[in-house]
């Protein structure tokens, strides 16, 4: 590369040869590559923390819907918690006097973590089987919790108000009394 009359850069003041890097050179570059490193590894998203989380989101977005689908539809909703599987399904009261899996609602089941209990005012803390939380064709959500574990032993509570439907993602176990 030419920079003036007189000759190239190599020919002027470098004595270095054009066909590679000097170990200083090397250095440099590695060093400036550990630093951006060891910079952005702490701030790296806490993956098995997103997914309790994310796990949480859904138990809540399904508490909602089936807040919502009461009170449009004007029937006794219940949220079934299947504590052996981590599966959640939401069903309605139905003529028969029982409660009839919602078709137009999706189950589904957690795939990390799993629902340590769920907690209610009715049934108390339900560790096996089947727990649920009933809701009203007025929208009013009987109190509950429902606690969700992962493999590290995090717990988060997911807690319904009962007036106001709004569902709380807390950290921690949470007790219905404390509440």
């Amino acid at each position: 590369m030419r920079i003036s009359n007189r000759g190239t850069l190599n020919e002027i003041g470098s004595r270095r040869s054009p066909d590679g890097f000097t170990l200083l050179e090397i250095v440099i570059v590695v060093s400036v590559i550990a630093l951006f490193i060891g910079l952005a590894v702490p701030r790296l998203p806490d993956v098995a923390g997103m997914r309790i989380h994310r796990n949480a989101r859904k138990v809540s977005m399904m508490l909602q819907l089936a807040r919502t689908r009461a009170v449009s539809l004007r029937r006794y909703y219940r949220v079934d918690v299947d504590l052996d599987t981590s599966g959640i399904s939401v069903s309605y009261f139905g003529p028969e006097g029982t409660y009839v899996p919602d078709d137009e609602v999706r189950q589904f089941s957690l795939r990390e973590g799993f629902i340590a209990d769920v907690v209610n005012s009715s049934e108390g803390k339900v560790l096996e089987g089947t727990g649920w939380v009933r809701i009203s064709p007025r929208g009013f959500i009987e109190p509950a919790l429902i606690h969700i574990k992962d493999e590290q032993g995090r717990v988060l509570t997911v807690a319904p108000s009962p007036v106001s439907g709004r569902v709380q993602i807390q950290e921690g176990y949470t007790d219905l009394a404390v509440r």
